[in-house]
């Protein structure tokens, strides 16, 4: 049987040995002393072959290798001075590690007792869950109610979104019709009144009819004095007035006034073009008039462009 068969038979047996506790290098010498396989065991493991052999070999030793086994056994003894100053130093190390092992014995008390309390907050915390759980059903069914009652107010305001455009066109037809009676009105009140709204611009005032001022037209277009165009444009003026014109009374005029709640670029251009027009086939000098309420500031720059007199009722009561 081979040397290495022998010791893993030697180490076999010691593990099937009943166990030990060593605590220090004096349990391990102990059980070395008392345990004979253990020493047997430790003894092949330690010593090498040639020591092994040391009875047998002894005489030739003697014989042969005397000085240099004294050689070797001073190193031995070196090594074993060496050795037990590392035991020493291991012995004070397993002191320290004592009171470690102590205070990390009290740092495990204290750790219980923190895990103590954290069951606890768990406890306490696995109960709020579960409050909470019950919140959050109740909320969910409180969500779903209210978004039944949003898609029903969507659908509410979709309804009233068609109901106000409905309303905003009533509204827009409303004002046109407002401002289209608001126009009727002050055309009809000029119209009646001519004297006394254009009376700062001409004397011995006038008001032509619309029939009569269509038949002035008619013949004109006979007489191949106008366009059909232009008869179409200069009877669709508002009112004509004529008279002799305030700051010279020999001079005869004609007044085409256009009429709008509020005087724009258009009705400035419309009365200078139509103007003409009228002085033209009455054979007068035609002068455009654009009367309102108000103006924008476009219409007054046009105004003095286009030789247009702009009255505006907002001015004058100013």
């Amino acid at each position: 049987m081979s040397e290495i068969t022998t010791r893993q038979k030697d180490v076999n047996q010691v593990a099937s040995e009943p166990g030990y506790f060593i605590r220090t290098i004096d349990d391990l010498y102990e059980i070395i002393r008392t345990n004979e396989k253990w020493r047997e065991a430790l003894r092949r493991e330690l010593l090498s072959p040639a020591l092994l052999r040391m009875p047998e070999d002894f005489a030739r030793f003697k014989e042969e290798e005397f000085r240099p086994l004294v050689k070797k056994v001073d190193h031995i003894e070196q090594d074993v001075g060496v050795l037990k100053q590392d035991v020493g130093v291991l012995k004070q190390d397993v002191g320290v590690l004592k009171q470690d092992v102590g205070v990390l014995k009290q740092d495990v008390g204290v750790l219980k007792q923190d895990v103590g309390v954290l069951k606890q907050d768990v406890a306490v915390l696995k109960q709020d869950v579960e409050i909470l759980k019950q919140d959050v059903g109740v909320l969910k069914q409180d969500v779903a109610v209210l978004k039944q009652d949003v898609a029903i107010l969507k659908q509410d305001v979709e309804i009233l979104k068609q109901d106000v455009g409905v309303l905003k066109q009533d509204v827009n037809n409303l004002k046109d019709n407002v401002s289209d009676l608001q126009g009727s009105d002050l055309e009809r009140r000029v119209r009646d009144k001519a004297a006394s709204y254009l009376g700062r611009l001409i004397r011995r005032c006038r008001t032509i009819a619309h029939d009569d001022l269509a038949k002035i037209l008619d013949d004109a277009l006979d007489e191949g004095r106008i366009t059909e165009e232009m008869r179409r444009d200069a009877i669709a003026v508002d009112v004509v007035v004529t008279g002799r014109l305030a700051r010279d009374v020999q001079r005869n005029v004609a007044l085409a006034v256009e009429i709008s709640q509020v005087v724009d670029v258009g009705d400035v251009t419309r009365a200078a073009r139509r103007a003409a027009i009228i002085g033209h086939v009455m054979g007068v000098e035609g002068i455009g008039v654009a009367f309102g309420k108000s103006c924008t500031q476009g219409a007054q720059v046009a105004s003095d462009e286009q030789n247009v007199v702009i009255i505006c009722q907002t001015k004058e009561q100013e």
